[in-house]
């Protein structure tokens, strides 16, 4: 009993140290008046704050938008524009305009995300990290005031039926900017080679 209440107790510091560090505010975690509930579902949002978040309010279920999807954090706009399956990779057409005035941003392609069928009954839903080689983001910077066009990629995702897609892309400046799209697939034409 002794062990599963300690056991208890280290998993409970656990989590809220990781919420404190996601959330960037200690003090926003301890408000104890207010509790935050719990949600398994919820997906996180961009550091920082979005302007154009796909995240309902009540944080339990992505809002699904159709393509285009454009989101805005801190002066960056990413747009993601079409998807492209093959059998090697899922691949997203993106852009992405560094409104900033004096800010370097570049996309860190290797902390690419994408979770299919999130929440979808009677689907199959996995998560898959980016694919070894992005050629159009991999060492790119996107100086103040100019955009940046190109497909970035993750790992193919073995499920043919895609309702939705969870993307959730990074870009490093110098604040860290998170992106978190919910896109709905259904009826969606893939883009081709």
């Amino acid at each position: 009993m002794v062990k599963k209440i300690m056991l208890g107790l280290v998993c409970g510091s656990i989590v809220f140290t990781g919420a404190v560090l996601m959330n960037g505010t200690p003090h926003a975690a301890q408000d104890i008046d207010n509790p935050v509930p719990i949600d398994s579902n919820y997906v996180s949002g961009p550091v920082g704050g979005n302007e154009n978040s796909a995240s309902n309010k009540s944080g339990s279920e992505p809002q699904l938008q159709k393509l285009p999807v454009t989101q805005t954090t801190n002066g960056v706009e990413v747009t993601v524009h079409s998807i492209r399956r093959t059998a090697q990779t899922t691949d997203f057409e993106i852009t992405i305009k560094n409104g900033t005035a004096n800010e370097n941003v570049a996309v860190d392609p290797s902390r690419l995300a994408i979770q299919s069928n999130d929440n979808s009954a009677g689907k199959v839903s996995e998560k898959v990290g980016a694919s070894p080689t992005n050629p159009d983001f991999t060492g790119a910077t996107i100086l103040p005031g100019k955009e940046r066009h190109g497909w970035i990629s993750g790992q193919a995702l073995t499920e043919k039926e895609l309702e939705s897609l969870i993307v959730e892309l990074s870009l490093d400046g110098s604040e860290q900017r998170a992106f978190s799209f919910a896109i709905d697939c259904k009826n969606l034409k893939f883009r081709t080679l």
